[in-house]
């Protein structure tokens, strides 16, 4: 079985009217290229009988959960982002979980932490996990770390993975292939 892990298709950080400026470069046509194939890249897994398992980044109004440990944790906070419950915080047009699809919350980057996400795929009997979303040298990479070590084969969707730092962005493709088969959407084996 194989699953594709979508992180952070939402609108605070996607959107050209979210609050977060550094998760993906709004400039030019490629935001709107680099959504576009993540929808199909979404829609090919959910016909090939994939479980797709969206993961949201979301706070509590208040921000008592909020990890304040690293600039990247505190940035949500300041700018007032990804509150629980408001259209910041919910998933962007055309990346909505449809039904057989999993949504999971977390506060952090990786997609494991404190998710289930793990216990979910094992039940399911996963074997192979395809990770794409945002941002490429954070959550994505994070996540890719991780599948690779709890055992999973992985694979990073270059084309489906967005960053507004495209220096980090290829280095981490560079990094990540020696832990998961890099590819882009077109030679996706479904």
């Amino acid at each position: 079985m194989k699953a594709l892990i979508a992180l952070h298709f939402q609108n605070d950080i996607c959107h050209p009217d979210g609050l977060i400026p550094f998760a993906v470069d709004r400039s030019g046509p490629a935001p709107d290229l680099f959504l576009d194939r993540s929808r199909t890249l979404i829609s090919r897994a959910r016909d090939a009988g994939w479980l797709v398992a969206h993961v949201h980044i979301a706070f509590q109004l208040d921000y008592s959960d909020l990890l304040r440990n690293a600039p990247l944790f505190r940035a949500a906070g300041e700018f007032g982002a990804l509150k629980r419950g408001t259209w910041g915080a919910a998933p962007m047009h055309g990346f909505e979980p449809a039904p057989g699809d999993v949504t999971l919350i977390h506060s952090c980057n990786n997609a494991f932490q404190g998710t289930g996400l793990e216990g979910i795929l094992r039940e399911r009997a996963v074997s192979h996990v395809a990770v794409a979303g945002l941002a490429t040298q954070y959550s994505v990479e994070h996540t890719v770390r991780h599948a690779a070590d709890l055992g999973y084969v992985v694979t990073m969707v270059r084309d489906c993975c967005g960053s507004a730092n495209e220096a980090a962005a290829q280095a981490s493709f560079a990094a990540m292939a020696m832990l998961a088969r890099i590819v882009t959407l077109d030679e996706i084996e479904f």
